[in-house]
């Protein structure tokens, strides 16, 4: 019998260059031994105070966003969301490369048609979308599926930064990550689920498009 596939997605996060639009989360009681504010999250210092095992600028950059999203999973973080944990998320996540497919897909799909949602653009950039018959717009679950993966549980994180006249710089990541930690609308507890134990990420980076600006996209998948 076929088991029915659950998936958890969440809602989108925009971030302008110079990184705002998401608000601090304050302490809550709970769980044991201290908990960490995802608002007090500096991952650069942390990175340049050594605190973060496996991150090294000469890794590939699918090892130094692996080694990232386990040091937050080794933190004691109170999430805003109903996945919310209230202590160590539990073993390491380990990396999935047709989590990493469906990512780059989205990621791609995004930049590509100056489109930023969950769903597919449902243009012929929307490799998943294009298989249905008419085609439509792909959702997260179907990207992953596709891409080949085979898990029971589902999640993703999108998020872009745009800014002009210059592009991004190449780590501006690192501050996407520490907004996703301090996002109220899930995106944190996709990262600290426990349930969710593989993970897949990519960036896609669009040159100075029609209003003279630069775009970099990032998906996330997780499964499990």
């Amino acid at each position: 019998m076929k088991v029915a596939r659950f998936i958890v997605f969440l809602s989108a996060m925009a971030l302008l260059f110079g990184i705002s639009g998401c608000g601090d989360s304050s302490d809550v009681p709970g769980g044991s031994g201290e908990i960490t504010n995802p608002s007090d999250i500096d991952l650069t210092k942390d990175i340049q105070d050594g605190k973060i095992s496996g991150y090294n600028n000469a890794d590939p950059i699918e090892d130094q966003y692996l080694a990232v999203i386990n040091y937050f999973r080794s933190l004691k973080i109170q999430c805003d969301y109903a996945l919310a944990v209230t202590g160590p998320s539990g073993s390491d996540m380990t990396w999935n490369t047709f989590l990493a497919d469906s990512a780059e897909e989205h990621s791609q799909d995004m930049m590509l048609s100056v489109h930023y949602d969950h769903l597919g653009s449902g243009t012929g950039n929307d490799i998943t979308g294009q298989t249905f018959t008419p085609s439509r717009s792909s959702t997260p679950h179907e990207r992953i599926i596709y891409n080949g993966y085979q898990g029971l549980m589902t999640a993703e994180n999108i998020a872009y930064v745009g800014s002009t006249p210059n592009p991004p710089s190449s780590d501006v990541w690192i501050k996407v990550m520490e907004k996703w930690m301090t996002s109220k609308t899930g995106h944190c507890s996709n990262i600290m689920y426990h349930n969710l134990t593989e993970f897949g990420m990519h960036e896609s980076r669009a040159d100075a498009n029609a209003t003279g600006g630069y775009k970099v996209y990032w998906t996330q998948n997780f499964g499990n």
